[in-house]
């Protein structure tokens, strides 16, 4: 009798053993589906703010280059002022003591044609 039940209690443990063991195996699968959620699910939360950060960073950049852009226009107009010939005669005249020529001193040169010029 003992020897038949303890072939009884290992058939048992046997049926119970196979059981167990396809109980692991949906609990690996169930283990490696939740892995896959949930590490798809970290990624999203990282692609999203890794894009609200460029985001950030690309509105930034818009308006630096904005004020760039407006600074540039100022610069612009500002070299417009310096340049204005009215302008650069008034330092001549102030700075270096020059004066236009009166009509008198004006000479006119006539260009010779260019079938004539011998050098």
């Amino acid at each position: 009798m003992n020897a038949a039940a303890r072939l009884l209690n290992q058939n048992s443990l046997s049926r119970g053993w196979a059981v167990s063991l396809l109980w692991t195996r949906t609990q690996i699968t169930t283990m490696i589906l939740t892995l896959a959620i949930l590490t798809s699910a970290l990624s999203i939360v990282y692609v999203t703010n890794n894009s609200r950060s460029l985001n950030a960073s690309l509105q930034q950049a818009m308006v630096e280059r904005d004020h760039i852009h407006i600074q540039w226009t100022q610069l612009l107009l500002e070299k417009s002022t310096w340049m204005m010939p009215a302008r650069v005669q008034q330092i001549a005249e102030e700075n270096f003591g020059m004066v236009s020529p009166d009509e008198k001193s004006i000479v006119v040169l006539e260009s010779r044609s260019q079938g004539n010029n011998k050098f």
